[in-house]
């Protein structure tokens, strides 16, 4: 019995406040925040059905946006004429700061005064100050998505949402950022500092280098900068010298003096040999990049390239005991082995060494090689000296010997024919 009139009252109510086919409703709406101070600057719309029989269905009003008090005004008018085709529900929806709060009601049947409440939206104060902690009056800050105008002294109060909240200041010709973490009400002082960049440009050596220079939008050309009062703390920063472009990472937190350097010497090559073993050939050399500031070898760039019976091939030397070297095939005997070793720095610098290797049964040889050059160098073979070259050597020099004997002897034998 009790479920029977319960259910009566049910259905009597939602008869009593049913909306009529037709129906007007002017809503009252307003926006608040966790403390239920009014936001400006919510984007409010409504959705709500205009009717069914011609086909219209829901319709959205024109976004509004909040003033200062928060309240809007909207006004639903439904067309229907068939009350069973009628639709009641109403969507309310605002937006604030990245945050959207949706109610849903019966037209005609709700409150005169609805509330969007944005529960997690706090006040946030803040004070903008320059590196002398004087304020910065009149300048439009950047909170989240928002614009908003610093007072004559330096305040802004303005309601956000908890979290992460990204500030910025125009200043000096920079923008300064800052992340709040907002989770209540609360006061902040944005200082807007300025660093100094002191920047020189040398050469592998040390030596000052001309080069171009860039610091945000300003382009330059000269060894060095010195630039006062940059707000920014990570400037954008190339130097450009030749077709090389190097970007520093610039921190004026950590300190404000940097150095670029180019490396314009080539690696050197040193100490080349070549050692015939089981079948194989090895040629190895030393790899330096000389000066204190030099990028270092770039091995992976590094090849050694041979010829053999008029064909060209190349190999990629590795490292063995602080040198390279590679292992090729060894060519038939006598046969001339010329090959060329082109080395790479970091920065892109070249050198090369020639050298020839003549294939004999001997077990070692060392080869001849150019000097260091851009294709340049004249190679040559070298033989380790044979058996019978050292017995002809042998010979000769007893000849010699007998001869000054003979003469050494005729000369002491004139002395005393003349006494």
């Amino acid at each position: 019995m009790w479920k029977s009139l319960l259910l009566f009252i049910v259905m009597f109510g939602s008869l009593l406040w049913a909306c009529e086919p037709g129906f007007t409703d002017d809503l009252e709406i307003k926006v608040i925040d966790s403390k239920y101070r009014p936001i400006s600057g919510a984007a409010v719309n409504i959705t709500y059905q205009k009717d069914e029989t011609t086909g219209k269905g829901y319709v959205t009003s024109t976004t509004q946006y909040t003033p200062e008090d928060g309240l809007l005004s909207f006004t639903a008018r439904n067309i229907e004429t068939f009350e069973s085709r009628v639709e009641c529900d109403i969507t309310v929806m605002a937006e604030y700061d990245g945050v959207v709060v949706e109610r849903e009601i019966e037209a005609e049947s709700h409150s005169a005064l609805l509330q969007m409440r944005f529960e997690d939206a706090y006040l946030l104060n803040m004070k903008v100050v320059d590196k002398n902690g004087q304020a910065i009056g009149n300048t439009q800050v950047r909170i989240n998505g928002m614009y908003v105008n610093t007072s004559d002294e330096g305040y802004i109060a303005v309601i956000v949402n908890a979290g992460t909240v990204e500030v910025a200041v125009p200043y000096l010709g920079a923008v300064i950022a800052r992340e709040i973490e907002v989770d209540s009400d609360m006061t902040y002082t944005l200082q807007a500092r300025a660093y100094s960049l002191s920047l020189d440009v040398v050469d592998d050596r040390g030596d000052p280098l001309v080069a171009q220079i860039t610091v945000e939008d300003n382009v330059s050309l000269g060894t060095g900068i010195d630039i006062e009062g940059l707000a920014i703390t990570s400037p954008y920063v190339k130097v450009a010298y030749g077709s090389v472009e190097k970007f520093p990472q610039i921190d004026l937190t950590q300190g404000g003096q940097y150095r670029v350097s180019f490396d314009l010497t080539p690696p050197e090559i040193t100490n080349v040999g070549v050692v015939g073993s089981g079948g194989d050939l090895r040629i190895s050399f030393f790899l330096e990049d000389p000066n204190a500031l030099a990028s270092g070898p770039d091995i992976g760039s590094t090849t050694v390239s041979y010829v053999v019976s008029g064909v060209t091939q190349e190999a990629v030397p590795y490292a063995e005991s602080g040198a390279y070297a590679v292992e090729i095939p060894a060519p038939p005997e006598n046969t001339l082995l010329r090959f060329t070793i082109t080395a790479y720095d970091m920065e892109g610098n070249m050198n090369t060494v020639n050298g020839e290797y003549l294939v004999t049964p001997e077990a070692q040889q060392e080869p001849e090689t150019g000097n260091g050059g851009e294709g340049e160098g004249q190679g040559g073979e070298t033989e380790p000296p044979s058996e019978d070259g050292g017995l002809i050597f042998l010979a000769l020099g007893g000849i010699v010997v007998v001869v000054l004997a003979y003469v050494v002897i005729g000369y002491f034998r004139g002395l005393s024919d003349g006494e």
